[in-house]
């Protein structure tokens, strides 16, 4: 047995017979070849499994030859409910030896699952427009419960409509002391001073405690104007200061007022590339 543990996953002739041997003799009997190598070696299962797959004792593409009779049970199966389908697989594994799994693709391949007979429902463009509408501002699951679709849709049909300009899902509720300053015609000094005051209230978002992570609520916003109106005097906002402020006051969603994300994420970085430009002059 020594002479076996100091070659590590060195296949000599004798253990090759030995596996060989065992795999001739059915399930149980390669379990207990692939024990015995165990204890000779000192191996891991999956070094017996791969030797054996590369001396060509597994069958590694197995044909499971259906009958019309095993199809007409298994259709039979699919029509009734839960209880009587399960009781077809069943039936369907004592006569043949065959996993589930096989009957599963089965009726997938004969389109008898239910998800499979409605086949992938395509998107229409009120869908699209709610999608982008909400995205990054709810939660992925709350629009997929809204949509009717599952998440996984929701996030392929997001990188489908960005394409190469890639739209956060993150939810990012809330606006920076930069955004309110920028939208209120004001200073970031002066939001802050707001906050010291205990007149606006702010989260941070995620575990980060950075000044850029500080975000503003439109819930906590409209508590804050309610309660203090002369400080923000919306006939002397912008024109885009306007539009942000009836958007918050009347709860509007941010590509109502603002436009598509995807048009919003090109301003953005249009913005910047001009700055940049600006700073370089």
């Amino acid at each position: 047995m020594e002479r076996y543990k100091q070659a590590r996953y060195v296949w000599t002739q004798e253990l090759n017979r030995i596996l060989e041997e065992g795999y001739r003799h059915g399930r149980e009997a390669q379990l207990l070849v692939v024990e015995k190598i165990q204890r000779l070696t000192g191996w891991p299962k999956h070094a017996c499994y791969r030797q054996a797959a590369s001396l060509g004792l597994t069958q590694q593409h197995r044909q499971y030859n259906w009958t019309p009779e095993l199809d007409a049970m298994l259709a039979e199966g699919y029509r009734g409910s839960g209880g009587i389908k399960v009781a077809a697989i069943l039936r369907i594994q004592s006569q043949t030896g065959w996993p589930r799994y096989v009957c599963w693709n089965r009726a997938r391949k004969l389109q008898l699952a239910r998800n499979n007979q409605t086949g992938n429902r395509s998107w229409s463009e009120t869908e699209d427009k709610y999608l982008l509408d909400f995205v990054g501002s709810k939660n992925p699951r709350e629009i997929a419960k809204r949509l009717k679709r599952s998440v996984s849709a929701i996030r392929a049909r997001v990188r489908f409509l960005g394409k190469d300009r890639r739209i956060s899902m993150r939810v990012q509720d809330g606006h920076t002391k930069e955004e309110l300053a920028k939208y209120l015609g004001r200073s970031k000094k002066t939001i802050q001073n707001w906050l010291d005051q205990g007149w606006l209230k702010a989260r941070y978002e995620g575990k980060n405690r950075k000044d850029d992570t500080l975000r503003v609520t439109d819930e906590d916003f409209r508590s804050f104007w309610k309660q203090h109106p002369w400080e923000v005097p919306f006939y002397k906002l912008s024109h885009e200061g306007l539009l942000w402020f009836c958007s918050v006051m009347h709860d509007v969603p941010p590509a109502f007022t603002f436009g598509d994300p995807l048009d919003r994420k090109q301003r953005q970085e249009e913005e910047q590339e001009q700055d940049e430009e600006f700073l370089d002059s």
